[in-house]
């Protein structure tokens, strides 16, 4: 009887310090494991319909090319939009001009712009798919 209390006892200082344990190892995790910045990677919704969009933007001189990738779920799924080149000015993004655009499945755009030197420019897109409205913009680039 005796044996048996002892055995529950030293059960019972096992799981405890057995617990202590395993929270002091998760706390040391290594650095290169844990997720530090997502300043380079792209954060993606959960869409109902839509499994991707890609607004990019790159210059060449003073001539921009603003594009984007849009791929429904279904290859059957409606796609109509608008792509908007946007330019910083006061504190706030404006709008240059756009492109209408509209496909079944996936729809790629790309177009030209000549800018001004010294302006910062992003290109943005107002998306539905089968009914499902998203917006994205690109990163930013210089004239």
């Amino acid at each position: 009887m005796k044996l048996k209390k002892i055995g529950t006892i030293a059960i019972a200082i096992i799981l405890v310090l057995g617990s202590g344990v395993a929270n002091t190892a998760y706390a040391i995790e290594p650095q290169e494991q844990t997720l530090t910045s997502v300043s380079s990677r792209v954060i993606t919704p959960l869409w109902a319909n839509i499994s991707d969009i890609s607004p990019y933007i790159s210059v060449d001189g003073t001539t921009l090319y603003p594009e984007v990738y849009i791929e429904a779920k279904s290859s059957s799924g409606s796609i109509r939009g608008t792509m908007y080149l946007e330019k910083y000015s006061s504190g706030s993004w404006t709008s240059v001009t756009s492109w209408s655009f509209s496909g079944t499945g996936n729809v790629f755009l790309s177009k030209s712009y000549t800018g001004s030197s010294g302006v910062r420019y992003r290109t943005k897109v107002v998306v539905t798919v089968d009914g499902e409205r998203a917006v994205a913009t690109s990163e930013s680039c210089r004239v």
